[in-house]
């Protein structure tokens, strides 16, 4: 597999799919992740917080129970996002450029090739070993990823991505970062 004349490797075990699709009503939910059989997966709604500078994002199941975190920082031209699974986490940046979006993770080795501001693109170890595959639909992302303990990390990271208001040419908005 190759992405921008980079040569990459898959992690060995079968692709898994979920489907992350952005949810428009009134409710809290702001996404909604299926599976591959179109069954819900998690639901991830957002609640401000007090303080009217962060943004929590929380990840749970269909019966409720907590599965990740995403606290956002918002700076100028610029989120912070933290991703919360257990105890652990890891940092996701995204700062929006001229040239397009430029996004840093802090806490692992993982980097994004392709274009995050058209929702299509892949994160990748140090490794060049493929994270995840996130492609772009008219009502959805699919989200392709190899190994099941990466799966809320790219779950979350995917929601942050998408949480970018773009529109389709040079024009990059930021709706919430």
């Amino acid at each position: 597999m190759s992405v921008n004349g980079e040569h990459l490797t898959p992690l060995c075990g079968d692709c898994m799919k979920l489907y992350l699709k952005r949810e428009l009503s009134a409710d809290d939910i702001a996404f909604t992740v299926y599976d591959e059989c179109g069954r819900e997966k998690y639901r991830v709604t957002n609640a401000k917080t007090k303080l009217s500078s962060k943004l929590n994002l929380v990840i749970r199941t269909p019966e409720g129970a907590l599965a990740a975190k995403i606290r956002r920082f918002p700076l100028a031209g610029m989120g912070a996002f933290v991703l919360r699974v257990g105890k652990a986490h890891i940092t996701l940046v995204l700062a929006v450029t001229r040239r397009g979006v430029l996004s840093l993770f802090y806490g692992n080795n993982w980097h994004i090739l392709g274009d995050v501001a058209k929702k299509d693109f892949t994160i990748i170890d140090v490794d060049k070993t493929v994270i995840l595959n996130h492609r772009r639909h008219a009502d959805h992302c699919t989200l392709e990823f190899y190994a099941p303990d990466n799966e809320l990390y790219c779950v979350a990271a995917s929601v942050c991505i998408n949480l970018i208001n773009t529109v389709e040419k040079p024009v990059i908005k930021t709706a919430g970062i």
